[in-house]
């Protein structure tokens, strides 16, 4: 487990880190017309996840306009 800071208090997280390169499990999510859409639906494709916790903070802020910013550099991909 690892200790991370959460709105300036301590957070516990439980699990395997994930690593670039680690194979994602299925999961389902919600396009942008909120149809279900399954990570299955894009087999062959480049699928690139970006996950944060409050688009509402200026470090996750920050993060998603640079992971957007770099996504769109790369071709044939689908993101999440």
């Amino acid at each position: 487990m690892r200790a991370v800071t959460f709105g300036g208090k301590p957070v516990t997280l439980a699990g395997e880190q994930v690593k670039a390169g680690d194979k994602a499990l299925e999961f389902i999510a919600l396009d942008n017309s909120l149809k279900p859409i399954k990570m299955s639906d894009f087999k062959g494709k480049v699928k690139l996840i970006s996950v944060f916790p409050s688009i509402d903070t200026s470090v996750c802020s920050v993060q998603n306009h640079k992971f957007n910013k770099t996504a769109s550099e790369f071709g044939d991909k689908v993101v999440f």
